[in-house]
């Protein structure tokens, strides 16, 4: 008998007849494991018998055994086309950038390289970029974000082009989202509402105190109040919001704090559909922070929000953390799909910018090297880089191919994967087995609840 690969055999959280979970991503299997049968699975990986029929028929269809590793590559393959149509199911986002510039100084910035970009779209690229959306989205139609820079500036200019935009998204029948700092939304709102609006991404780094010295304007002047005024408006009118913190060693801890005001307003009683949070760890992008010592990995990071929430039960209705489809097993009683793939440059994810110019995904916008092609004042692309990024899978990238976690991580993200490797075609190694296994305590009261 043949060992999935993809077998992961973690400790669950401490309790006396379960002390592990066997998981396995390409099966979608997850069960409960006494100790004995803990045992069992040891000899078995290992190349040895156990002896107990009706244990292997069990393991055999839960697809943990195969008859053969001919048996698990043929079923690789036979999984691969539900990953495919559940990818082309999913609604494509093309981002638009009006511009580069922003009006915050964050003691982290995630375009440090491309602050010389100081120009504002023009309504001939706006033209342009609708021409080509509509071209190449005959299929399924896409939905606009407006990104940057800083997107929402309140100058007389830029709120003038940003008007045009959303008409032009409106009578096209695309809906918009904008990620934004903020600090302008009010002044924006109208102008926003003119087009169907999915959710405003708006970031807020902790309370007043917090946020105001880690997100000040470009004059040094603090930026919560104003926020808080725009995100209390747009939530009255019903408009989803994706509130997202960017933690650090720094600030991890105020997440407490942030909670407890946003409860106070009755914002954690909304609906998932018009209030959800997302906690953004801090990390190098190419070149991005002055204090890299302030960083945490993703095991790190996950690993003191569990010590965090254990403590402070509110931090448990800010956030729900997915912990790599743990909270999805708990919500549906199934895994995820295996995913062959969790990169969405080119395609679910295109970015266009004021200069005419293409980039395949948000972590690589207006970085020259990451630039695939133009749509003004021609289009362009480059195809064989644009096929790297279109193939880039754990089928096809070399490292991924005989790891066990590979159709959980689905080879990280491409940007930083480049950055790092110099190939698209090479892996960003992510920690899931710890960030599973964080998972396991965290939710592991439900898991044994609903008795797998």
């Amino acid at each position: 008998m043949y060992f999935s690969k993809y077998n992961l055999v973690l400790p669950m959280k401490e309790n006396p007849k379960y002390p592990y979970a066997i998981l396995n991503a390409l099966s979608g299997g997850f069960d409960l494991v006494p100790q004995e049968d803990y045992e069992k699975l040891m000899i078995l990986k290992q190349g040895g018998e156990v002896g107990e029929p009706e244990l292997i028929n069990y393991l055999q269809s839960r697809g943990y055994l195969y008859q053969d590793k001919t048996a698990e590559d043929k079923r690789l393959e036979e999984r691969l086309p539900e990953f495919n149509k559940a990818l082309r199911e999913t609604a494509p986002q093309v981002l638009l950038a009006p511009t580069y510039t922003c009006n915050f100084a964050c003691l982290y910035c995630y375009e440090n390289g491309i602050k010389h970009k100081k120009d504002l779209i023009t309504k001939e690229v706006v033209d342009a970029f609708f021409e080509h959306i509509g071209r190449q989205y005959q299929e399924q139609k896409p939905f606009i974000t407006l990104f940057g820079g800083e997107a929402l500036q309140a100058s007389a200019r830029q709120m003038k082009m940003i008007d045009y935009i959303v008409k032009k998204a409106a009578s096209g029948g695309y809906a918009i989202t904008a990620v934004t700092n903020g600090y302008d939304l009010i002044e924006y709102l109208d102008i926003l509402q003119q087009a169907e609006i999915k959710e405003l991404q708006i970031t807020l780094d902790g309370p007043k105190p917090v946020h105001d010295l880690r997100r000040p304007t470009a004059g040094g002047q603090g930026t919560y109040d104003r926020i808080m005024e725009g995100l209390t408006e747009a939530i009255n009118r019903g408009i989803p919001i994706n509130l997202r913190t960017v933690v650090d060693k720094n600030n991890f801890e105020s997440l407490v704090a942030l909670a407890e005001d946003l409860d106070r307003r009755g914002w954690l009683d909304l609906p998932s559909q018009r209030f959800k949070t997302a906690i953004g760890r801090n990390y190098e992008l190419f070149e991005c922070y002055a204090k890299p010592e302030h960083l945490m990995g993703q095991a790190e990071h996950w690993a003191m929000f569990l010590e965090l929430a254990e403590k402070y039960p509110i931090l448990k209705k800010f956030h729900t953390p997915e912990f790599k489809g743990i909270h999805h097993l708990v919500q549906t009683g199934e895994l995820y799909l295996p995913s062959y793939d969790t990169c969405p440059a080119c395609k679910t994810e295109w970015v266009y910018d004021l200069y005419g110019d293409i980039y395949g995904c948000t972590a690589s916008t207006g970085q020259d090297e990451f630039k695939l092609g133009t749509f003004y004042p021609e289009y362009t692309i480059k195809e064989k880089e644009t096929k790297d990024w279109e193939e880039r899978s754990v089928l096809t990238i070399p490292e991924c191919k005989d790891c066990d976690v590979s159709l959980i991580c689905g080879g990280g993200c491409g940007a930083i994967a480049k950055d790092r490797t110099g190939r698209v075609q090479g892996p960003d190694c992510r920690p899931i087995k710890e960030i599973l296994t964080l998972g396991l305590k965290y939710y592991g009261d439900n898991l044994l609840k609903m008795g797998f």
